[in-house]
């Protein structure tokens, strides 16, 4: 892993690699946190920093948020590994990606009727079922609630 590290120092200079708590990418400080310990640490490290090399910021809707993995987890696989010889498992990637489609599809669960909803604005989803309307917490890493807004 520390031979990774510098490796991909080498190759983003412009970017800071730290161990953290938890792996990944923050914009603002320009850093890529890693957790050594992580399963499968060197391919979530390819993943965190594609990224950065992909200069991804934040997202407006949920499903955007999809849309950034998938490009991340992208090129680790095709830009990434070959350069440092990894070969990163498609399974662990599909199973990373569903805790994302799981979460969309939890914040989209209509709480009154349970069909799926659509999100009009940020946090702001409607049921085109019933026509209700609920708001959703911010935050991928903490369980989601859902208030009804209107009915």
């Amino acid at each position: 892993m520390s031979s990774l590290i510098k490796n991909l120092e080498s190759k983003f200079p412009d970017m800071t690699f730290a161990e953290g708590p938890r792996a990944h990418w923050s914009p603002d400080t320009q850093t890529v946190y890693y957790d050594p310990k992580e399963r499968h640490a060197d391919w979530v490290l390819l993943h965190e920093t594609s990224h950065a090399a992909l200069n991804h910021h934040r997202y407006v809707r949920d499903i955007e948020l999809l849309d950034i993995e998938r490009e991340a987890w992208s090129y680790a696989v095709e830009q990434l590994a070959p350069q440092y010889s990894i070969t990163i498992d498609p399974t662990f990637i599909e199973t990373q990606l569903d805790t994302y489609r799981d979460w969309i599809h939890s914040k989209s669960t209509c709480p009154h009727c349970q069909s799926n909803g659509f999100e009009r604005q940020k946090h702001n989803y409607c049921c085109p079922h019933c026509g209700s309307s609920w708001q959703t917490n911010i935050g991928i890493d903490v369980g989601i609630r859902r208030v009804i807004s209107s009915r």
